[in-house]
C-alpha cells in the first residue's frame, strides 16, 4: 500500500534512505553517536533499572566527541551525516528514485515505489 504522497519530504526522506541503506558508511564517532542516540531510546522506554544500565553499557554520555556530535540534537546531527556521506561517498550511494514520481524508493535495489505504487518489476524493454 502506497504512502500518502502529500506527507513526501524529499529532505527528511533523503536523511531516512542514507541512514536505512548505508549505515556502514559512518564513522568511528557517528557510529557512537548513532548507538547513544538508539540507547537513549531504549532507556527511555525501560524500567529505570534497565535505563540505568543501558545508559552505562551503550550511551558514550561521558565521551566528549559524542557529546560534541550531539549537542545540536539528533536530527541536526542525522542531517550532517548525511550531507556528509553524500558528499565523501557519492561513489558508494545509489540515489534510486521512482521514474514516475521521482521520489526516493526504500533502497537502493527496490523497483516498486512506495509513494505512488508505480512497480518496475519484470519490466521487459
Amino acid at each position: 500500500m502506497p504512502h500518502d504522497p502529500a506527507t513526501y519530504d524529499d529532505d527528511r526522506e533523503l536523511t531516512a534512505y542514507i541512514w536505512r541503506n548505508y549505515r556502514t558508511l559512518l564513522t568511528p564517532l557517528e557510529s557512537l553517536a548513532d548507538k547513544a542516540l538508539m540507547a537513549e531510546f531504549k532507556a527511555e522506554h525501560s524500567s529505570p533499572r534497565m535505563a540505568k544500565t543501558i545508559r552505562e553499557r551503550w550511551g558514550s554520555k561521558d565521551d566528549p566527541d559524542v557529546v560534541a556530535a550531539l549537542a545540536d540534537g539528533p536530527e541536526i546531527f542525522r542531517d550532517r551525516v548525511r550531507d556528509r556521506v553524500l558528499c565523501e561517498c557519492s561513489d558508494e550511494v545509489i540515489l534510486n528514485r521512482c521514474s514516475q514520481c521521482s521520489r526516493l524508493v526504500a533502497t537502493p535495489l527496490a523497483q516498486q515505489c512506495l509513494w505512488c505504487g508505480h512497480d518496475w518489476h519484470s519490466k521487459d524493454t
